[in-house]
């Protein structure tokens, strides 16, 4: 039973992740776009959004990676069995 109330926890946590990456990506288009509008509505020349974007972009895709590629340590688990593989193969020469 606690095997299943770990597994329904994880899975929980990695979904709320998930929502939040995607609550964040919503609200980087929202301001961004609402900045760029601003930008060229009130001085068309030097695009200063840009450095916005730039910056808060850099904290999306870390957001990303974090949410759907490292979740849990799931990539340190992976790689955990891989060297098991490799030494249990060594072990059999």
């Amino acid at each position: 039973m606690s095997d299943v109330t770990d597994k329904a926890a994880l899975a929980r946590k990695i979904a709320e992740r998930k929502v939040a990456f995607i609550r964040h990506g919503i609200s980087y288009l929202v301001v961004v776009v609402g900045l760029a509008i601003v930008n060229n509505l009130t001085y068309g020349g030097y695009q200063w959004w840009l450095w916005v974007a730039f910056g808060w972009g850099v904290g999306v895709v870390s957001h990303f990676l974090s949410a759907f590629l490292y979740q849990s340590g799931s990539l340190v688990e992976r790689l955990a069995r891989k060297e098991l593989e490799k030494m249990n193969e060594s072990d059999k020469t």
